[in-house]
């Protein structure tokens, strides 16, 4: 499996506002039958569209100034 732990702390540490989507192209450690790379290639595909489609919804919903903390995260920080 793949993580998100390093990209989140590292926008954190940059005071970067991060968002992920994350698909899955297969289930195949709880299959019976191995996936092959081409199935994972066509899931993959189809992901991709899908994750275009809700980034052309997304776009528009994010507002122009903002209002999070992310660039006040370290503030308060101890080195």
């Amino acid at each position: 499996g793949m993580t998100l732990v390093p990209e989140c702390q590292l926008a954190r540490e940059a005071q970067i506002c991060y968002a992920s989507i994350s698909t899955v192209t297969d289930y195949d450690v709880w299959a019976d039958k191995p996936v092959t790379a081409k199935e994972v290639l066509e899931t993959l595909s189809k992901n991709v569209e899908i994750t275009k489609k809700i980034l052309t919804e997304l776009i528009d919903k994010i507002p122009k100034t903002k209002s999070c903390l992310c660039a006040k995260a370290l503030e308060e920080a101890e080195f």
